[in-house]
């Protein structure tokens, strides 16, 4: 009986002990699967951390290209046996549209922006005025503030239906001399726009219909899609939104109820409706007028490009670019020019109580009423007032460097590096 009974417990304590083996090993199993796990999700998050700084190194090499890239290129420095950058660049609008994709350890990774030119403080004018051998002649309550370049470096006060200057000084800030040509721009924008103007044949499938789009997103890491029509577009509870092209051979109208981010606007004819709000380009070589109490946020521009060897028409008075009270518009206004016109004749206007945060560009003559924070680049002022033009007078208006963020991006000027106005998706 004593026999039985001590094998009966060695026979136990066996199985007590293979209990507690199994265990352990059990515990050394999922020690090492842990291990393993922790190990590999280090490895995934160094490849997605070095995807994401491989991506910022082809930005900002493309940041440092004079010209477009528009065949996607390998980078063979930033590129290795595990590792793979391709970048990729075109234009869109006045930016250009930056893409990259790295590839590390079979992890894929874009990035995608549009560029423009960034400048320090100290390098962006608020004023630079064409050398047309013409003083500045400031009237009313007019204001400019920051670094100005004029003619011989000359600004006097004046009168305009018998009313004087009333500020303090004539201008606050820094007075340099300007030369007898605008800053030179990177692009040949005239070009660009000239041609994306023209009628395309494009791929059917390039295409996403008609009137009855009301809702459309396109990706910019995808192919553009276009929205054509040889009659009148008009955009009302329409909402696009990307890489979209919106085109008529005749004009757009664009309403308060349509919802447009990132898209581009391109037609004769362009009229933005009093109250829209919305972030795009708009592109015309007949006008384009901006309503009342409007809201472009940044990055948007208006482009007029005057149509390549036009015959003039000196009693056409009509204003190119026409921007109304109480309209806000943040980005960049452009008028540029093929041949000159009258020179008592308005191209770009911009009307009492409205302003711009960003910059205009005008090869022509603006009327400069409203308020601009950040620049203005022009050929000549004008006003219009009481049935007499008065050449080179800015009468009521303000040009100010006033909380005019460094990290504004707009036209691409030669010399100048780049910078990245926006994150695209």
């Amino acid at each position: 009986m004593r026999k039985f009974f001590k094998h009966k417990v060695f026979s136990g304590a066996l199985q007590f002990t293979i209990f507690i083996g199994v265990i352990i090993a059990l515990i050394l199993t999922g020690l090492i699967l842990l291990q393993n796990t922790h190990n590999f999700f280090i490895q995934q998050s160094k490849a997605t951390i070095e995807n994401i700084q491989l991506a910022n190194s082809g930005i900002n090499f493309l940041k440092l290209q004079l010209n477009p890239i528009t065949d996607t290129t390998a980078i063979e420095k930033l590129s290795s046996n595990n590792q793979k950058v391709e970048v990729q660049s075109s234009q869109w609008g006045i930016y250009e549209k930056a893409i990259v994709k790295t590839t590390n350890r079979e992890k894929i990774f874009y990035k995608s922006a549009l560029i423009g030119t960034q400048m320090e403080d100290l390098q962006r004018p608020t004023l630079y005025l064409q050398d047309n051998f013409k003083p500045l002649i400031v009237v009313g309550n007019t204001r400019l503030k920051g670094t100005i370049y004029l003619p011989n470096q000359e600004i006097k006060s004046g009168y305009i239906a018998g009313e004087s200057f009333y500020g303090k000084d004539l201008f606050q800030g820094t007075i340099k001399k300007s030369n007898t040509k605008l800053p030179e721009l990177r692009k040949n924008y005239k070009d660009h726009f000239e041609e994306l103007l023209k009628f395309k044949d494009l791929n059917i499938a390039s295409f996403i219909g008609g009137n009855e789009i009301i809702k459309y997103r396109n990706s910019f890491l995808k192919p553009t899609k276009y929205w054509y029509s040889k009659n009148e577009i008009i955009l009302d509870n329409n909402d696009l939104v990307g890489n979209i092209i919106i085109k008529s051979e005749h004009k757009i109208t664009i309403k308060k109820t349509a919802i447009l981010k990132d898209v581009i606007i391109v037609a004769p004819m362009v009229e933005i409706q009093d109250g829209v709000s919305g972030n795009f380009q708009a592109i015309a070589n007949k006008q384009i007028i901006v309503g009342k109490n409007c809201k472009l946020t940044y990055p948007s521009a208006i482009v007029f490009i005057q149509i390549k060897e036009e015959v003039l028409d000196f009693q056409n008075t009509k204003t190119a670019v026409f921007i109304d009270k109480n309209t806000e518009i943040r980005g960049s206004i452009i008028y540029f020019k093929h041949t000159k016109e009258n020179d008592f004749k308005t191209q770009i206007t911009l009307s009492e109580e409205a302003a711009i945060k960003g910059e205009i560009y005008c090869e022509g003559n603006l009327e400069l009423k409203g308020k601009v924070v950040g620049s203005v680049y022009t050929e000549q002022f004008i006003v219009n007032r009481g049935g007499t033009t008065f050449v080179n007078h800015i009468y009521n208006g303000q040009i100010v460097n006033d909380n005019f963020p460094e990290n504004f991006c707009g036209l691409l000027f030669k010399n100048n590096q780049k910078g990245i106005a926006k994150w695209i998706y």
